[in-house]
């Protein structure tokens, strides 16, 4: 991690264009991304590329295709969604792997997008472009809400609505945010219906060439992905809002609307080296945690090996071998040699999976909505389409498997053993009861979702599922031993500069307190 250093000396340049609309701010975003050829205004209005200029870098900070993303959600969210965990023992293991906060590392995980996403699209909106260009706006909205949503998910209140338009700034409550974020997409699929019905060829002329996604420029796709958000946020607040919930997700999965991803998900491919790739080979930063060994080792699971890397440490050799997370770390070298992650050096970062579609729909499918099939017809379309898109085979003996979780046995530290959390089984069990149909497609959800860490550490905190070892260790007295991280604290840059604002936020929507222990809105039991 050899950035980790300069990550406490953080910029608070996002959150002051955020607080207040200052002209040195505007001043400097204006010349944030011009072409290092000084390229003038005249040139950019010709093709509309003014309209389009700012889409890559917004893309690539969703989640980051640089190494930001290691303390953006790899050394937080990925930890806590049981996917990976650090070798490494950070400020001797008092770091976000046990439970501790790290002001640096909470500050890229807020800055990361609030700099690059929704900045960007603030310089759009202040030139007008939603007049100007309404299709290439309307792909700045689907991004933003994208990110968005994730920093709502990973802090709480955050000031969406008013970000930026106002002198006066307040943080949204997460319903706020989230009702907003079901306008944004609304607007955003009716912009580029119409682009699509006005010139079917209009994206490839205007988009494409700003397009630095899987999606390749097809406004048809990037109304699909809007479609998939729009679902996993009425999915995200199916307990909370039940109603709206339903309203939503069947307007989300309505033909007439679009559709959903089903044929490619959404991901972007880094402009130098895949950042985990990085982590985990030159820095020896990111190694597989035991949760992914023991479900996927438990179902005999043919995309464990496309995960991840047989361990080289003399004790496990040949085997797939993680981490529990929390574990104390004396030194770097007693896990340094367990499971890589299987990356490759040009490897995309993944942002949103082709098979959280069907993951979805059988979930809105299970809650009685009208999804358009069943609840085990999607869930096992779910899993084709994982087995599809990571190249493995075996999927229809996959569906009929009844073997179990296996318990973790963690041969440098007895005191990580921990037995199985759950007998949930692939096979589709008709006869069962609600919650462990439930558990079943958030399971296998959990395992295509691999490793976007963000989305599946939202999903656990919403269902508890898959069950996960709680960490081995804790040093937050706020999350005693076996419970589990609700949200990150706001950073310092964040309450020093927001003052009035952060603090009316905690009161009203956190109980008046900023802890790591407070249950994000839609977090109900």
């Amino acid at each position: 991690m050899k950035f980790f250093l300069d990550k406490h000396k953080f910029s608070v340049l996002a959150l002051g264009c955020l607080l207040s609309v200052a002209t040195s701010c505007t001043d400097y975003m204006q010349t944030l991304n011009q072409d290092d050829k000084l390229i003038t205004d005249e040139d950019l209005v010709q093709d509309a590329n003014e309209g389009g200029i700012l889409l890559p870098l917004m893309m690539n900070r969703i989640v980051a295709t640089t190494t930001a993303v290691q303390t953006q959600q790899n050394l937080q969210a990925e930890s806590f969604a049981g996917y990976l965990e650090t070798p490494t023992p950070f400020l001797n293991n008092e770091n976000t792997t046990t439970y501790f906060m790290v002001d640096g590392w909470n500050n890229t995980a807020w800055n990361t997008s609030t700099q690059n996403v929704m900045d960007q699209w603030l310089q759009m909106w202040k030139k007008g472009y939603e007049t100007k260009y309404p299709d290439l706006y309307a792909i700045a909205l689907i991004i933003k809400v994208t990110a968005a949503h994730r920093l709502v998910d990973t802090f709480g209140p955050y000031p969406y609505t008013k970000y930026g338009t106002s002198a006066q700034v307040t943080f949204d409550s997460e319903e706020e945010a989230y009702t907003a974020f079901f306008a944004d997409l609304d607007k955003a699929v009716t912009a580029l219906k119409a682009a699509e019905t006005a010139n079917p060829n209009a994206d490839k002329a205007r988009f494409l060439k700003w397009d630095k996604s899987s999606l390749l420029g097809e406004y048809t796709s990037w109304i699909k992905l809007a479609n998939t958000i729009k679902l996993r946020l009425a999915i995200r607040i199916s307990k909370v809002k039940p109603a709206q919930a339903k309203t939503e997700a069947e307007k989300a999965v309505d033909p007439a609307n679009g559709g959903l991803l089903t044929d490619v998900g959404f991901s972007i491919v880094p402009t130098t080296t895949n950042p985990y790739y990085t982590m985990a080979n030159a820095w020896s930063d990111t190694r597989m945690s035991a949760a992914v060994e023991t479900f996927l080792k438990g179902f005999a699971d043919p995309r464990l090996p496309v995960y991840a890397v047989a361990a080289t440490d003399p004790d496990v050799v040949g085997q797939i071998k993680g981490i529990r997370a929390g574990s104390e770390r004396p030194a770097k070298t007693r896990y340094q040699f367990y499971s890589l992650p299987n990356v490759t050096t040009t490897a995309p970062v993944k942002q949103v999976d082709v098979a959280e579609s069907y993951f979805l729909k059988a979930e809105g499918a299970l809650r009685g909505w009208n999804m358009g099939g069943t609840a085990q017809y999607f869930y096992e379309e779910g899993i084709k389409a994982s087995f599809k898109a990571n190249g493995a085979s075996g999927v229809e003996g996959y569906l009929t498997g009844t073997s179990t979780q296996i318990p973790y046995v963690d041969p440098k530290n007895t005191a990580n053993n921990a037995p199985a959390m759950t007998q949930i089984t692939v096979k589709w069990n008709e006869a069962d009861n609600f919650e462990t149909k439930l558990e079943r497609i958030i399971t296998q959800k959990w395992i295509a979702l691999y490793p976007e860490g963000t989305e599946a550490w939202s999903e656990f905190r919403r269902t508890g599922y898959p069950k996960l070892y709680p960490v081995a260790v804790t040093k937050n007295p706020d999350l005693p031993a076996g419970t589990f991280i609700k949200r990150l604290t706001y950073p310092s840059a964040v309450t020093n500069s927001g003052g009035e604002a952060v603090k009316a936020a905690v009161a009203a929507y956190l109980g008046g307190k900023d802890s790591a222990a407070t249950p994000i809105w839609w977090d109900i039991d």
